[in-house]
């Protein structure tokens, strides 16, 4: 595709209207907090955090609605499917994960845009296709009689409204979104809305902390939304009532600064000196840290985790492998499957996705090993020293615990808090923590200015879109007018920038740099 091809479409993905893509006015000077006072940082995103509780108790009648549906299809013998894209398709899986693990059943089954491999390896440019979201869903096996719990947290992913449109042709699914509904005017979002089978719950949570990061506050509210609605037995409202309560009480009770500053910055300095950081955490919590781990890439234009089939195989800054401290896995394979509580991955291999086999076939999938093989094999490739990140919650005696060490294995830090009795609670606060832990970790790397996530890499017309509309804003910042600077000529100079692009580098300062130059003659 080319700038022209954009054009012609850009119309559907002009999404600068939407709540989840602006600036929150808390969160302004977020990256210079990140450096010179971690103290406010830490509040100010953890303010914004609060609000996803007040979203749901305002929506516990829709959401016993769903509880009530998803019971109703158990007891029929029948399954219910939760997905989503990015960050929503990651959430998807995680709730699997931690369903599992919590009631040792397995009549859920998570998809996301891409397949499992999608975990920990961004598979972007399948979001636009919405025919792909119906493909999957197919081929999991979706009858009349599933439930289909869908979330995207803008309300217009079209993968996502791929697979809620076709599950609405026999049932009628969720459709979970986080943006007010009188924005969301794209074509795509009003046939949903206009669709009678689709159940439609809005938790609009406003701006997030970063421009564009739904990874945080919209896929907090969702996870927990739709965890209570399949956890819960019976009373929902009463159910859902305390563990909002209680969660919240949790959180607020924590000293975030306390907690995890140090970690921020021990970590951004190993960074900064060229060295690398693995995570590792047991299966009871892996899921989630792998989560934030991998988003990071996507977000801040950082390398991704790297496969052992990359050639040359450039090393990301940090890797999560699974603690094997109680449990040795043989393979990838085996700590694949202990991460996933049990069940065996979900790799996309029928002959429709042939050409895609390279990115989301179990082959790639395994290539990501998170054995401790690739803990020894990742030090020799790499070179450097590697600190270890374990992150920790002692579900028996209720602890959470946080722990930096040196390659020489040394303790370098260590936190400890007390956990809660409620592992899909304490999991929503451990992603709070690890969320504000990577943001600030990247604003101190200065990987965005203010609250602008100036290191998106523009993957699919969204992200295109968005890197346009932000090159724009630093040009109106910076006192670069002229009546001929417009989105279609920013977006030119953008595909322009794009063909040089490599890791690492900000496709919205190259480009914003471009225009400057052109109108600074």
């Amino acid at each position: 595709m080319n700038y022209k091809d954009f054009l012609e479409i850009s119309a559907q993905f002009s999404l600068g209207g939407l709540i989840t893509e602006q600036a929150h006015p808390h969160t302004v000077g977020l990256s210079e907090f990140a450096k010179n006072d971690l103290k406010t940082g830490i509040q100010r995103m953890k303010d914004l955090d609060m609000h996803v509780f007040d979203v749901l108790m305002n929506k516990l009648d829709q959401l016993a609605h769903m509880n009530q549906m998803v019971l109703d299809t158990w007891s029929k013998g029948n399954r219910v499917f939760i997905c989503g894209c990015g960050s929503t398709g990651r959430l998807a899986l995680t709730l699997e994960t931690l369903y599992r693990q919590i009631t040792k059943q397995d009549n859920i089954i998570s998809f996301m845009a891409g397949g499992d491999v999608a975990i920990i390896a961004s598979v972007e440019d399948f979001e636009d296709h919405p025919e792909f979201g119906a493909q999957q869903l197919n081929e999991l096996g979706f009858k009349e009689g599933d439930l289909l719990i869908s979330s995207t947290e803008g309300g217009e992913t079209p993968w996502v409204i791929g697979a809620v449109q076709e599950a609405s042709k026999i049932g009628k699914p969720f459709f979970l979104y986080c943006n007010p509904d009188e924005v969301l005017t794209v074509q795509r979002s009003q046939d949903v809305f206009n669709n009678p089978n689709i159940n439609k719950i809005n938790l609009s949570v406003s701006h997030q902390a970063i421009t564009g990061s739904t990874r945080m506050q919209c896929s907090t509210v969702l996870t927990y939304a739709i965890g209570l609605a399949i956890l819960c037995k019976e009373n929902f409202i009463d159910y859902a009532t305390n563990s909002i309560k209680n969660v919240r009480q949790y959180y607020e009770s924590i000293d975030a600064h306390q907690f995890i500053a140090k970690f921020i910055e021990l970590e951004a300095d190993c960074y900064l000196r060229k060295e690398y950081v693995f995570y590792r955490s047991k299966p009871n919590i892996a899921i989630n840290i792998l989560t934030d781990t991998t988003e990071r890439c996507p977000t801040f234009s950082l390398h991704p985790f790297e496969s052992i089939l990359d050639n040359p195989i450039n090393p990301s800054w940090s890797y999560f492998v699974m603690d094997d401290t109680e449990q040795k896995y043989n393979d990838s394979l085996q700590a694949w499957e202990s991460l996933l509580y049990g069940r065996q991955p979900r790799a996309l291999s029928s002959n429709y996705w042939h050409k895609y086999q390279h990115k989301v076939g179990l082959e790639k999938l395994l290539s990501h090993d998170i054995s401790q093989d690739q803990v020894e094999r990742r030090t020799k490739y790499a070179g450097g020293n590697h600190y270890q990140f374990r992150i920790a919650y002692d579900q028996d005696n209720l602890e959470m615990s946080w722990e930096f060490v040196s390659p020489q294995l040394e303790r370098i830090h260590f936190e400890k808090i007390k956990a809660i009795n409620d592992v899909l609670g304490q999991n929503i606060v451990l992603k709070c923590l690890i969320n504000i832990h990577s943001t600030l970790l990247m604003g101190r790397i200065g990987r965005y200015q203010s609250n602008i996530m100036i290191y998106v890499r523009p993957t699919n017309n969204k992200l295109i879109d968005r890197a346009i509309r932000y090159v724009l804003y630093l040009l109106n910042q910076n006192n670069v007018v002229n009546e001929n600077i417009t989105y279609a000529l920013v977006c030119e100079n953008l595909f322009e920038e794009i063909k040089t692009l490599v890791y690492g580098e900000s496709i919205v300062l190259k480009t914003f740099e471009r225009v400057k130059k052109q109108f600074s003659l």
